[in-house]
């Protein structure tokens, strides 16, 4: 197998090489929305203001368009670019009237509840690597890429308050990003504003998706200057790592590892991993939400993470084999081997992951026509391991006018150990995408075989075939209206299995109201019917409502409520959260959840999620953390038996940043039902390249 998969990344690595040897040329400059790069003889200030003269020198754009509500922007966003050999500088100078959101101290941790400004590059166009880089108005700062989802590079941001809104001065370098050689790259500025649920953008078209869209980005041309300066360098993360716990929790240990990235061209790089570390404190995944399907786990495992953007870029309607490529499903490897890349219009990728007794591997690779009308796709994964084989490929054709019009066809096939047959390992899926910015109809068909279940792959329903369809539409109203948005949506599947009866069946319909007081309400009806192997049917019939304040702010405040029929019984779900702040740099939040099951035996059962997390920035690269969370009751059944559950987690966990390195202090796993007796200590050090690059 090892050799199998070292032919394939040869041939792979032998076809970049070969394309990489083409130079790149720059989009022509006349598009709608293109700046030139401006010279910077001396770089400017980066003080959170214009007062230096250098900006005077600058590029200058406005953000006028209002994404969110599809119209003129209503506030002014001014953004000035100038670039040298090494950096892009960029300053935004925001009015604003909102109340200003900058809660966030503590770079790289996300910026998702604050007002932000947001700049999108490129460099590759707009088939390469996305590169974006984000600050809020005190100049906390946060990135990441599509090269990586690791990606957190040191770069500076500076914000300044004052009566008529902010300023953020920026410096980005270079050569933290992966260009191709090209002197136009593709460029997006962007500002959001929390207690408005409004974003703002630069290069606006009224078929564009999203301002993340590259099809729809503007241009950053005469970016000559930057061409030798985009090649990042090798990188080399040595770890060390100590941890003290009970035998339940594995006992002590200590080791040292090493992942590494290697650019191999521009645009491609070969990375390795060598006695993997996967002490990462992971995210809090517990829920007691009833449904009938396994749960999907985020991943956490930064080999797998590095490459994740790479794999399951299928475009399917109401999924059932989705994600393609599942990684929580491969144990953790004693090493692993990946290559990855993009080159002009294609995108490739593979990898081994090899563990004891175990092999598993992956390879992708996907093509856009240059006027992005044909869209090409393909992927494989196999798992090796005593007396089991599986093998499974997919490919896609997409063809569409951009707008408003695709259609696709995806055929997958598994073969190995548990497939006694071709139909009953087969993937096959049509469908139809009529769309708008405001409103689409996707229909498919989906056929998908009785023994179809691939190793690493999510799949949640196999042994159907049949239609589905999804519609929905968004009014939206004037900016001082009080309804300033209400989206319908309505969804449809029905499925028979093989045999000819019934086996899932799903229909729901969903209002939600978006008010300009920053209250949202939302209301759902629905029904669901499924078959799963020898058990008889299960049915559920949940409707409800939710409302939520300020949810798109750093202190959200959220409460729903749904009933109806479960399985073998009548269930009543709460859920409420809300987060409160604990002075200027602390964050308390606080969920309550129960279902109260009314079981047709007359008996009844009862469950509670209770959670409390307390975040507190101690600095720009240091935080704290504390959770508790406690699961008691029996949850409502579907087919299986009721189960009791009564656990206690806690966690801790302390991080600081350095210029090159990171240090872990994490106690217990948040990720764990009850609480890991634990302790880890754990540094990494990066050697050349910067973390994610």
């Amino acid at each position: 197998m090892r050799r199998f998969f070292a032919r394939k990344l040869f041939a792979v690595v032998a076809l970049t090489a070969a394309c990489s040897c083409l130079p790149g040329r720059g989009t022509a400059a006349q598009k709608a929305f293109a700046v030139p790069a401006a010279l910077a003889v001396v770089p400017p200030k980066l003080d959170g203001t214009l007062d230096d003269p250098a900006w005077q020198k600058a590029a200058h754009v406005q953000l006028d368009w209002n994404f969110s509500f599809r119209r003129p922007a209503e506030e002014r966003t001014d953004a000035y670019l100038l670039v040298d050999a090494h950096f892009i500088y960029v300053a935004f100078v925001v009015q604003q009237v909102e109340p200003i959101t900058a809660t966030q101290h503590t770079n790289d941790a996300g910026l998702s509840t604050d007002d932000i400004v947001d700049v999108r590059l490129w460099p590759g166009g707009d088939r390469g690597f996305d590169y974006d880089f984000t600050a809020n108005p005190i100049g906390t700062r946060s990135s990441s890429s599509s090269e990586n989802s690791a990606f957190a590079p040191l770069w500076t941001a500076v914000g300044t308050t004052n009566a008529r809104g902010y300023v953020v001065t920026e410096r980005i370098p270079l050569d933290v990003m992966r260009g191709d050689g090209r002197t136009s790259w593709r460029l997006q500025l962007e500002r959001k504003v929390r207690n408005a649920n409004t974003t703002y953008e630069w290069s606006h078209a009224d078929a564009q998706g999203g301002p993340g869209d590259p099809s729809y980005a503007g241009y950053l041309t005469g970016m000559a200057v930057a061409a030798k300066s985009t090649r990042t360098k090798p990188r080399l993360q040595l770890y060390s790592l100590g941890t003290f716990a009970n035998r339940a929790a594995g006992g002590d240990t200590s080791r040292v590892g090493a992942d590494f990235s290697l650019p191999v061209t521009e645009t491609s790089s070969f990375i390795g991993t060598l006695h993997p570390d996967y002490s990462n404190v992971e995210l809090d995944q517990q829920t007691i939400s009833p449904t009938a399907f396994a749960r999907q786990f985020q991943e956490v495992r930064p080999f797998f993470t590095q490459g994740s953007n790479f794999y399951n870029n299928f475009d399917c309607n109401d999924c059932v084999g989705s994600p393609w490529l599942y990684t929580p499903a491969i144990p953790t490897p004693r090493d692993g081997f990946s290559f990855e890349g993009v080159q002009k219009r294609l995108q490739f990728g593979g990898f081994e992951a090899l563990s004891n007794g175990r092999t598993d591997t992956a390879q992708s690779a996907g093509w856009t026509s240059p006027d992005r009308r044909v869209r090409l796709l393909a992927q494989r994964e196999s798992v090796d391991m005593l007396g089991m084989h599986d093998d499974v490929s997919f490919a896609q054709a997409e063809i569409g006018n951009v707008h408003n019009f695709s259609t696709y066809v995806i055929g997958g096939q598994e073969n190995g150990t548990q497939i006694s047959s071709a139909a009953g390992g087969r993937y096959r899926e049509f469908g139809v995408n009529l769309f708008n910015p405001n409103s689409g109809v996707f229909a498919a068909y989906h056929d998908v075989g009785t023994q179809y279940n691939p190793l690493d792959s999510f799949t949640q329903l196999n042994d159907v075939r049949g239609p589905t369809v999804f519609g929905f539409h968004e009014f939206i109203f004037g900016k001082s209206a009080p309804i300033q948005k209400i989206s319908v949506s309505h969804d449809d599947n029905r499925f028979v299995s093989h045999a000819g009866g019934v086996d899932y069946t799903f229909s729901n319909s969903s209002v939600s109201i978006d008010t300009r007081t920053q209250f949202s309400l939302n209301l759902s009806a629905g029904e669901t019917y499924i078959l799963q192997g020898s058990n008889p049917g299960g049915y559920a019939n949940q409707n409800g409502l939710s409302l939520a304040y300020r949810q798109n702010t750093s202190t959200p405040t959220r409460i729903s409520y749904n009933i109806g029929r479960f399985g073998a019984g009548y269930l009543h779900a709460w859920a409420r959260a809300t987060s409160l702040r604990l002075g200027a740099r602390g964050t308390l939040t606080l969920e309550a959840d129960n279902t109260i099951d009314h079981a047709d035996d007359t008996t009844s059962d009862v469950q509670w999620l209770e959670r409390a997390d307390i975040a507190y920035q101690l600095g720009s690269n240091t935080s704290f953390s504390v959770g508790a969370r406690r699961i008691i009751g029996t949850g409502p059944p579907f087919f299986s038996s009721a189960q009791f559950t009564n656990a206690t987690n806690l966690s801790v966990a302390y991080y600081q940043r350095v210029a090159h390195a990171e240090l872990y202090f994490v106690y217990g796993d948040p990720n764990q039902l009850a609480t890991q007796h634990s302790f880890v200590v754990k540094l990494i050090d990066y050697v050349g390249a910067q973390k994610g690059t």
